[in-house]
């Protein structure tokens, strides 16, 4: 570092010659060096830096190339999934009473491969054991996002045919159209071959409807 000193050069009338030219060239660079440490205190103080704001780091509650989540999605009410396990506690609670006067029933449920039925003894109360048996595989069918809000039974002795009026909820996220080959044979089909294959009540057909119109499948 060359350290800047406060000289002043005051120049004298003297006579051109070897010496005065060369005491000419020491003071031009004597005044050189001068200009350069006035420039350079000028310039010795340092710059301040240009700081700039960096972007706040996301929290750790907000992922990186995630927009903030508005308001949370409103999620349908439990109360149907509540009724549907609380029915089907029941019906199979049903299962392990024994009625004071009770009558054999075989009950036809489709088995896990979707191909046939298998059959299994139960006792419901002589009183109304058709309609008790139906209450029964109601209560134990359960269709993903199809939530009935009812049923009524109807038994037709002339005809010998029984009529099953299901009726869907209104805020059900499915028809009765919609459901898919092994779901019609799990609630349909266990109602209709339970109901024909007993020989005391005498059916020999099971009929559908939705809300009393013919049910279409």
């Amino acid at each position: 570092m060359v350290r800047c000193l406060n000289l002043q050069y005051r120049p004298h009338h003297t006579r051109l010659g070897a010496s005065g030219i060369i005491f000419g060239v020491i003071s031009l660079a004597l005044l050189g060096l001068l200009g350069g440490c006035a420039g350079g205190e000028g310039g010795s103080e340092m710059a301040q830096p240009n700081l700039t704001q960096s972007p706040a780091a996301p929290s750790p509650d907000e992922a990186l190339g995630e927009e903030p989540s508005g308001p949370m999605a409103t999620l349908p009410a439990p109360t149907n999934a509540l009724v549907s396990a609380n029915r089907l506690m029941q019906a199979k609670a049903r299962r392990l009473v024994v009625p004071a006067d009770p009558v054999a029933v075989d009950l036809y449920t489709l088995d896990d491969r979707c191909e046939g039925y298998q059959t299994e003894p139960i006792q419901v109360p002589r009183l109304q054991s058709m309609e008790n048996t139906v209450a029964l595989i109601m209560a134990e069918q359960r269709v993903s996002e199809l939530t009935l809000s009812g049923y009524r039974t109807s038994f037709d002795p002339e005809a010998k045919t029984v009529t099953i009026d299901l009726r869907v909820a209104r805020d059900s996220r499915r028809v009765l159209q919609s459901l898919s080959m092994c779901e019609q044979k799990a609630l349909l089909g266990s109602l209709r071959e339970t109901l024909i294959n007993q020989p005391d009540w005498q059916i020999e057909a099971v009929t559908f409807t939705n809300r009393g119109n013919p049910l279409v499948l």
